[in-house]
């Protein structure tokens, strides 16, 4: 038997760059039958409708998702004792991360005193720990599964054809990826859910209808699959990401056209909450202090793209700093209406810039985001910073579990203390060149690396599934 009827739903901007603009079904199109659709309300929607297996939009209706994410919130806090993570979320949607990063006895009863009336008000803050109590829960699950009927306009383009597989990359937090796993099911479809990010099955919720496989990043995520999901080993494959694939083919190209004609530190800024002008600051006065031969280097500067709403300054103004400079990609996004603390999908970041930005860099600094971990696969230096930042109670490593182990790749290092920073600077600046067999070694335990690409590895999934299907 051969798998060779596909759907593939694409249900977010950021999946058209990071699938689309990748090629990263262009095995599985090959050997099989494969349909596109898509949300409707995507800004890249024109995009999508190009491509070549682009079979139609669905629509998604706000209100049933404004439910979905209540129940997925809901189960997420009854689980937060599997991952810390869990915690932090509902402390960022309730508001409660302003509280806690209070210091003081009577600065946070003020703040509790102030946020308590949000709290009531808002969906996401004491709605959710009452909902979740363990008396109340059930039956808060079984009144808000039956309001959630399931997306009319998906299930139609699910029953247009005789599919085989539904493919759909998630970030484990979405109505459309819910309803095709329970779509699968009633019409008797297998279900492969493509788990888009690092942190995604730490962060987001549990999965309260599991697809019948999932494909991840690397070992880390299976077993948190296991450990936190429920799901079997047989049913999550490692299969790696389509958007780090660059980072090893142009790794021995070093001729690469570089973005500046200087060596800097590299500052990548998080989606989270951090005060980044405040640690460039600090990062400043830590390389003013350097050996004269360091001293003399500039600090680029790149916000994400997609920041979330901070206590602490977000602007940057060049004339504020005497090294440090805006990176040029963002700077020209914010020149055509980017802005800091939103979250704008129109903007999606080309994936060939990032390994041409790390390559020049010296060493990577940040708090705990992605990009540190890409600069690690960059083969660079990497600082974590992972200090409280007497703003935001989301500074240090303990609510982060997905970057435990990190220390293990080689020039990694996370700086918990800012007093220790400008030594760090220093080691990394000095260190030899970190060796690729080494670093691959530790970041095989995150990143599973196919030798033929991502492409080649999600076909060889899908071809595996088709196996298991038709074994009796």
């Amino acid at each position: 038997m051969s798998v060779n009827r596909i759907l593939v739903a694409i249900t977010a901007d950021i999946y058209v760059r990071n699938y689309l603009r990748t090629e990263a079904f262009s095995v599985v199109c090959e050997k099989n039958r494969v349909d596109l659709i898509a949300d409707e309300s995507l800004a890249l929607s024109q995009e999508v409708a190009g491509h070549p297996q682009f079979a139609g939009f669905f629509r998604t209706n706000s209100a049933l998702d404004r439910r979905h994410h209540l129940l997925f919130s809901i189960i997420m806090w009854r689980n937060r004792k599997k991952s810390p993570t869990f915690t932090y979320r509902w402390m960022r949607n309730s508001g409660w991360d302003n509280v806690s990063a209070e210091q003081g006895p009577g600065k946070k009863i003020r703040a509790f005193l102030k946020w308590l009336p949000g709290g009531f008000a808002n969906p996401l803050g004491i709605r959710i720990l009452l909902l979740g109590n363990p008396i109340i829960f059930p039956l808060a699950k079984f009144l808000l599964l039956n309001r959630l009927p399931v997306n009319a306009s998906l299930a139609s383009a699910v029953r247009a054809n005789d599919y085989d597989l539904l493919v759909f990359p998630s970030a484990a937090f979405d109505s459309v990826s819910v309803d095709l796993t329970r779509l699968g099911k009633s019409e008797k479809i297998t279900t492969l859910c493509l788990v888009d990010n690092w942190d995604n099955l730490t962060s987001k919720t549990s999965f309260w209808a599991k697809p019948d496989y999932l494909g991840v990043w690397g070992e880390q995520a299976i077993e948190q699959a296991h450990r936190i999901h429920g799901f079997s080993s047989e049913r999550v494959h490692a299969v790696g990401t389509p958007r780090f694939d660059s980072y090893f083919s142009e790794r021995d190209q070093p001729g690469l056209d570089p973005i500046y004609p200087f060596h800097y530190l590299l500052f990548v800024g998080s989606a989270m909450p951090f005060d980044e002008i405040g640690a460039l600051h600090t990062l400043e006065r830590a390389v003013e202090g350097l050996a004269p031969v360091f001293n003399k280097l500039t600090i680029v500067y790149r916000p994400h793209p997609w920041q979330q709403k901070r206590r602490s300054p977000s602007g940057f103004r060049e004339e504020d700093f005497s090294r440090t400079v805006l990176d040029r990609q963002i700077a020209e996004a914010y020149a055509e209406g980017i802005r800091p603390e939103r979250t704008e999908t129109r903007f999606q970041p080309k994936l060939d810039y990032y390994p041409r930005l790390f390559q020049g860099a010296s060493v990577v600094i940040g708090p705990l985001t992605t990009m540190l971990f890409e600069g690690a696969l960059a083969l660079k230096p990497v600082i974590g910073l992972a200090y409280s930042d007497g703003h935001h109670a989301n500074t240090s490593r303990r609510y982060f579990s997905h970057f435990d182990g990190v220390e293990r790749i080689p020039g990694f290092l996370l700086c918990e203390d800012k007093s220790g920073l400008q030594d760090m600077i220093s080691e990394s600046l000095l260190r030899e060149p970190i060796d690729p067999q080494l670093s691959d070694q530790a970041t095989r335990y995150f990143l599973h690396r196919s030798p033929f690409g991502y492409p080649h590895e999600l076909g060889s999934l899908v071809s595996s599934i088709q196996t298991n299907v038709a074994a009796p």
